[in-house]
């Protein structure tokens, strides 16, 4: 009988390793046929060229809108608007920061890497207005370039480019805009811009 039993308990050793081992290999299996080899999934990888020694951020293509009227009016206080009058015809660049003609030779070049941009048209000069101050926030979060296109006015009555004078006297009043230059020779119709640099919070607590 003891014979018997010790025979029995082997037996039954042996059977549960023998299971335990199945099912170990099973939920191995399973895993290597849940797991994605990487470089299969992303396909051949080409290295990036250096092209001036800095990280240029992908562009967001996220849409900016007006925000609903009962939402703007929370924080209206925090909006920045010009009125019609002023500059007749703004000029092609502006700066006005102490380093001004190192600023627009940055923009003009490409330096700045542009973080997001915007269309105004079909704006009225009150909507762009609203939006322009959206896009500075959207800007300022992701770096300090962007680019503002507010078409030449070709189309507007009396061919006077409204909307694009209304955009750089704004931007030449902002407190937030440096400079501002038009990134493509010959198209009037397009502005890029550079912001001031935001202090972190870490900068506050030194």
């Amino acid at each position: 009988m003891t014979a018997n039993f010790q025979e029995t308990l082997k037996a039954l050793g042996k059977q549960a390793k023998k299971e335990a081992a199945e099912r170990e290999a099973e939920a191995k299996a399973k895993k290597q046929a849940e797991d994605v080899d990487f470089s299969k999934a992303v396909g051949q990888v080409t290295p990036l060229k250096n092209a001036g020694n800095y990280y240029e951020q992908p562009r967001d293509k996220s849409p900016i809108k007006p925000r609903p009227k009962e939402m703007a009016t929370l924080e209206q206080e925090d909006y920045f608007y010009v009125g019609s009058g002023g500059w007749e015809e703004p000029p092609a660049s502006f700066s006005k920061n102490g380093q001004g003609k190192n600023d627009l030779m940055r923009l003009r070049n490409g330096h700045y890497p542009v973080v997001a941009d915007v269309d105004l048209h079909g704006y009225t000069q009150e909507e762009a207005q609203q939006v322009l101050n959206e896009f500075i926030e959207f800007t300022k979060k992701r770096g300090v370039c962007g680019e503002i296109v507010h078409g030449s006015g070709l189309g507007s009555a009396g061919y006077k480019p409204v909307l694009k004078n209304m955009t750089r006297r704004w931007l030449m009043q902002h407190p937030d805009v440096l400079a501002y230059v038009e990134p493509r020779q010959g198209n009037d119709g397009a502005v890029r811009i550079l912001l001031k640099r935001q202090r972190r919070d870490d900068d506050w607590k030194q």
